[in-house]
């Protein structure tokens, strides 16, 4: 085998594993956080803002999971001047799923409610960061 095929990512042979980062306090991201999974500790209340679509670029991804419920609450936010969330999470209970069809401003993991498992995934056009999520019951999650 070839060198760079052992290298290259996607190849299947190089056993790369999946980027994991703990978050437990408020954290901004940048454009080389892409490709990132974040577990979310609930113990404290904090945000994690998001770079400008611009700066992320298309392309630009992440996923959030609950891992450790609590009384705090989590958010994922744009950066302050942009309202660039679009897109919805079900509910597995069967209920009204939380939805934005236009851009808003925070997605949230709401305290003492929220569940280990609980997730989003978002994916940056560079314009906006569309969210696709899933939580265990109704309320578990905000988008607003």
């Amino acid at each position: 085998m070839a060198r760079a095929s052992y290298l290259e990512q996607n190849s299947g042979v190089s056993k790369l594993k999946l980027k994991v980062e703990n978050v437990t306090a408020a954290r901004t991201l940048t454009a080389n956080d892409s490709g990132k999974i974040f577990t979310l500790d609930q113990d404290a209340s904090f945000d994690i803002t998001l770079p400008t679509a611009a700066n992320a670029g298309a392309g630009w991804h992440a996923k959030f999971i609950l891992t450790d419920a609590g009384s705090g609450t989590v958010k994922v936010i744009p950066d302050s001047s942009e309202d660039t969330l679009i897109g919805m999470i079900a509910s597995a209970d069967g209920a009204a799923a939380e939805s934005a069809e236009s851009g808003v401003d925070e997605l949230v993991w709401v305290a003492s409610t929220a569940a280990p498992g609980d997730w989003a995934e978002l994916m940056c056009d560079g314009n906006n960061y569309y969210v696709h999520g899933q939580e265990h019951d109704a309320d578990h999650m905000t988008l607003s």
